[in-house]
């Protein structure tokens, strides 16, 4: 959510569809297991490296630990996992060795969160030919990718002087400036401290944003100060804080502040809404401890269910977080590189399209950039249905959300601005990106009158052209895109 005058913005809710996150380590498996629990209509997609056990059980590796699962309840899917996808393209690109074939190549491993690969394809694109445009733009690029734009001790107090809070620690990554109260102790799966994993995210966040436009030949300003990011251990301690900035916000899962250019989260584990998930945890937890103390009969069987249960729980928090980093660090992103003005651009479903379109949703297994989102998918298609409300005029204009009276409106909103700019994104970014800047102008910043609507229109259809044409284009694109359940299904 981006936070402007008399802007409130979205409340993520809390689902148990798992999904690898965007940033894990891809494995080399090329096994998904489509998991129900038992008893229940939850679905879980999940892909890692899966071993079918001696006594009709599965067992599938995470970063987070080991999942167990009962064959009966799991359905095992091959396909094609994206290093396996990556070696067959390397090796189609190789035969052909021209430097555009790998920029595509980079391209298509920045959209599916492969940076160090994207790397390698630039550095042979770079051996083919040094003076190709894209290569020369990749290549200066990557020297504000990799080195450390300066601070000082302004930006820490201006920091502080926002929170207001003295025990907030801060700490810095080569983009980003944190001040957090979270733990120093390290995670025992990633061995980092809560703050080191999200600067690490970030980062990512940052190479993807700017490389994808890079590569898409859209250079962007490079930011030389650090984007500053607030990030609070309790969500509690969110609540205490944004009840001085706007009391609406408390329903906000994160939300990026324009005027003061900062980023605000919380850790989603900490959110009310995992409540009932922390006490079903404690319940599998003494679950197991009375089926082992009391050698109850197929204790082994609910023991290793207790835990995949739980851990099942501990990896839908950490995708919560991801997807909420990743949308909210993408309006900061837009508003620093000066693709979205930071206090001229007004359009809602521009802003709020551009950051779903870059989030890592929570429930896909495929994540990346324009990764399906499930839940926007589904909204976008509810909404489809309605002539008057799924307009591209009715998007454009903002009346999607200016007229949205309830939280299912609201979502239907993302819904319909996450559609539109994926299609825009995919099919017609050079007039997007034209549209952008045409909005970012003064004449723009006044009220949302008839005359305005107008105004935005024709400055849309002197980006975009036909609209009759783009709205039929859009639809048919939507029809083609799947979830990753749909694709799956296509497996079987």
């Amino acid at each position: 959510m981006i936070l402007q005058p008399a802007r409130v913005g979205r409340q993520l809710t809390v689902s148990l569809l798992l999904a690898a996150a965007l940033w894990s380590p891809s494995t080399a498996s090329a096994d998904f297991v489509l998991y129900t629990v038992p008893g229940t209509t939850l679905t879980f997609l999940l892909d890692g490296d899966v071993t079918v056990n001696p006594g009709a059980t599965v067992s599938l590796r995470h970063p987070r630990g080991k999942l167990h699962f009962s064959l009966r309840d799991c359905e095992i899917i091959k396909t094609k996992d994206n290093q396996q996808l990556h070696a067959i393209k390397l090796l189609q690109t190789r035969r052909s060795g021209t430097a555009d074939d790998y920029l595509k190549l980079a391209l298509w491993c920045v959209e599916n969160g492969m940076i160090r690969k994207a790397d390698e394809a630039l550095g042979e694109a770079w051996k083919v030919d040094p003076k190709h445009p894209k290569v020369r733009l990749m290549a200066q690029l990557a020297k504000y990718r990799r080195g450390t734009v300066p601070g000082n001790e302004q930006v820490e107090k201006e920091m502080r002087d926002f929170v207001g809070i003295d025990r907030m620690k801060f700490v810095r990554s080569r983009h980003f400036a944190l001040l957090h109260d979270t733990s120093d102790e390290k995670d025992e799966h990633r061995r980092q401290t809560i703050a080191e994993h999200r600067l690490e995210l970030l980062e990512k966040v940052y190479e993807s944003f700017f490389m994808k436009y890079a590569l898409e030949g859209v250079p962007l300003k490079i930011p030389r100060k650090p984007l500053r990011v607030v990030l609070f251990d309790e969500h509690a301690n969110y609540l205490n804080f944004v009840r001085r900035i706007d009391p609406a916000l408390k329903m906000a899962a994160g939300f990026y502040a324009t005027k003061e250019n900062i980023a605000i989260f919380y850790r989603q584990k900490t959110d009310e809404a995992f409540r009932g998930a922390d006490e079903l945890v404690a319940e599998l937890q003494e679950l197991r401890d009375r089926v082992r103390r009391d050698r109850v009969f197929g204790a082994g069987e609910i023991i290793r269910f207790a835990k995949t249960l739980e851990l099942l729980i501990d990896i839908s928090g950490e995708n919560q977080e991801i997807e909420v980093v990743t949308h909210e660090a993408t309006h900061q992103l837009a508003a620093n590189s000066g693709l979205l003005h930071r206090e001229k651009f007004q359009l809602r479903w521009a802003h709020e399209g551009l950051a779903s379109y870059f989030e890592s949703p929570k429930e896909a297994t495929w994540a990346g950039i324009g990764a399906v989102n499930e839940s926007r998918l589904e909204y976008y298609r509810i909404l489809e249905r309605d002539p008057q409300h799924s307009t591209i005029e009715f998007v454009v204009t903002d009346k999607i959300f200016d007229y949205a009276g309830s939280h299912f409106a609201v979502q239907a909103a993302y819904g319909q601005a996450w559609a539109l700019t994926h299609f825009l994104m995919d099919k017609h970014l050079p007039e997007l990106v034209e549209f952008y800047e045409k909005m970012a102008v003064d004449n723009f910043e006044t009220s949302r009158d008839e005359a305005w609507q107008q105004k935005t229109m024709a400055t849309f259809r002197e980006c975009f052209g036909d609209l009759t044409k783009l709205e039929n284009e859009w639809r048919r694109y939507m029809r083609q895109l799947k979830t990753d359940l749909e694709l799956v299904a296509e497996y079987d």
